[in-house]
């Protein structure tokens, strides 16, 4: 199939050719697992156990990478800070506000939910493997990314995918409540926050303009010059991963999203919506010009017609329904309800609630325009109070984070004064002089442990002051999400400590120094 062959009518013939054997499976026998025939190269080049492998027509494959966002419930979403602080791009990137969250539910982490992206970008042999024709023999360039589409041909695409997917290998998507998960072009927020590493890298990290490379950005970005991709589009996983494990994020092929093109207005996007939107440069982009915000407007026609590039292809997101049952939607009813009452119980006494007393205005009142303005100003106040709690459950999240912190450099003190403790027992009296400036050097750390003692009690004495104890127990869960995301689950350990210490405290209105100090283990 040519770069320039219409997918529409031919993917419209497929779908009408598949629906016939359909009709005639039996709906209650699982469909059976369709298993590769391709060269594990052609759709995973960089295997890793992690991995979520798809089947496709022609004996193909797709290979997705989870991507995790901490969440308590149904309508939990993180915020997430998006674009950028360079001044020549400040039209179009801005930093800006957005949220993101994920759709299936992890069975086992508590308060963690996911969606999937693409390992690596959609690529020629796999696009070919839904074109309706005979099954093509992989050839020299099957692995490079499918570029010279449009963006209606990769939203074809992935709806193509999905329905096969459904109808051929239904037991091995993911599900959620029992509703099938799907294939889609991923939402600019989605694409962004993965790019940027997601919860595997730190909040200060997650905000500089391309994730780590360690190893310099020829490793693992193809970006323009001789040293990298040398003005040509390259085979997917060749280079190394951003932190999420997926490859080619930056560079090689710009990526269209889910999402029209919009200007940036200060902190938000305008109101206009244009062409589509192609993220993370290719590999024509600059070094210089390099980064996770990159946004490109796509304007998918011009002069002579539907506009295609050379340097422009895809990857796909695997999301769940936001409603996948009759009882989610109660669930999410239920938790929209409650909304501002967890809110205002945060921030009010029980007897002066705002949303309350505005409801009771709004009823006593017989003026329909009045009654509207009423209501709109009840709108405007949940919104505030929604806003303050998320920022009060930040803010319980980072001092929780300070508390685990100080508790891990509580025990390094503890290991480095047991180590010069020991060193001075060795020592003889003819190393009276040795034995000295380890002496001081002792004094000095014990100081300095009962210095952070001190400011971990008071950490947690701020704790029990600011925030109640399911608030604490919720941000604690999600920041053991994050830490194992940054592959620091070792710390998981100080947050429980963190918790439990904060419990006794509030109990006992104190903490005794020597036993909070001796509960504290050594590394």
């Amino acid at each position: 199939m040519s770069d320039r062959t219409p997918i529409l009518p031919v993917l419209a013939a497929l779908l009408a050719a598949a629906a016939a054997p359909a009709l005639a499976a039996e709906p209650a026998k699982p469909a059976t697992p369709v298993k590769p025939d391709w060269a594990e190269a052609l759709y995973n080049p960089q295997p890793d156990k992690e991995d979520l492998v798809l089947p496709m027509p022609c004996g193909g494959a797709m290979t997705f990478r989870k991507v995790a966002v901490p969440a308590e419930g149904v309508l939990d979403d993180r915020r997430v800070e998006l674009g950028g602080g360079e001044a020549k791009f400040a039209y179009s990137e801005n930093s800006r506000r957005d949220y993101v969250a994920g759709g299936f539910t992890d069975s086992k982490a508590r308060n963690l939910r996911f969606f999937y992206l693409g390992k690596y970008e959609v690529t020629r042999q796999q696009f070919d493997a839904l074109s309706g024709g005979a099954c093509a023999e992989p050839g020299d360039e099957a692995r490079l990314p499918k570029v010279q589409v449009t963006w209606a041909e990769a939203v074809a695409f992935a709806g193509a995918y999905a329905t096969w997917l459904v109808k051929n290998a239904a037991d091995r998507l993911p599900a959620e409540e029992g509703a099938s998960g799907f294939v889609r072009l991923p939402t600019e927020a989605e694409w962004e926050f993965a790019a940027r590493g997601g919860i595997a890298v730190s909040e200060s990290v997650f905000v500089q303009p391309a994730f780590p490379m360690p190893e310099g950005p020829e490793r693992y970005v193809w970006f323009q010059g001789s040293e990298s991709a040398n003005n040509e589009l390259n085979a997917v996983g060749l280079l190394k991963p951003n932190p999420l494990g997926l490859y080619d994020m930056l560079g090689n092929a710009g990526e269209f999203v889910l999402d029209p093109f919009r200007l940036n207005k200060l902190s938000r996007l305008h109101g206009q919506a244009g062409g589509q939107t192609v993220k993370g440069g290719d590999f024509r982009t600059p070094l210089a010009d390099i980064r996770s915000a990159a946004r490109e407007e796509f304007v998918p026609v011009d002069k002579r017609g539907e506009r295609r590039s050379p340097s422009t292809g895809f990857r796909l997101a695997l999301a769940a329904p936001s409603l996948p049952t009759t009882q989610r939607i109660g669930t999410v009813r239920k938790a929209w309800e409650d909304l501002p009452k967890a809110a205002a119980a945060a921030i009010a006494g029980p007897q002066d609630d705002p949303v309350k007393e505005v409801e009771v205005l709004r009823a006593a009142v017989e003026d329909p325009a009045l009654k509207q303005r009423i209501g709109n100003l009840s709108t405007v106040i949940k919104s505030s109070i929604q806003t303050s709690n998320e920022q009060r459950a930040r803010a319980a999240r980072s001092e929780i984070r300070v508390g685990a912190y100080l508790a891990r450099k509580l025990a390094d003190d503890k290991r480095i004064i047991a180590t010069k403790e020991r060193q001075m027992e060795a020592l003889s009296t003819a190393n009276q002089q040795l034995k000295d400036g380890i002496r001081r050097a002792l004094e000095a750390d014990r100081a300095a442990l009962d210095f952070n003692l001190g400011y971990y009690i008071d950490t947690l004495t701020q704790l029990n002051a600011e925030y109640p104890e399911g608030l604490m127990l919720a941000q604690a869960e999600g920041l053991k999400r994050e830490f194992e995301a940054r592959d620091l689950a070792a710390l998981n350990g100080f947050i429980d400590l963190c918790i439990r210490h904060a419990a006794r405290l509030r109990a006992d209105g104190k903490l005794d120094r020597p036993n909070t100090l001796g509960e504290i283990p050594a590394p």
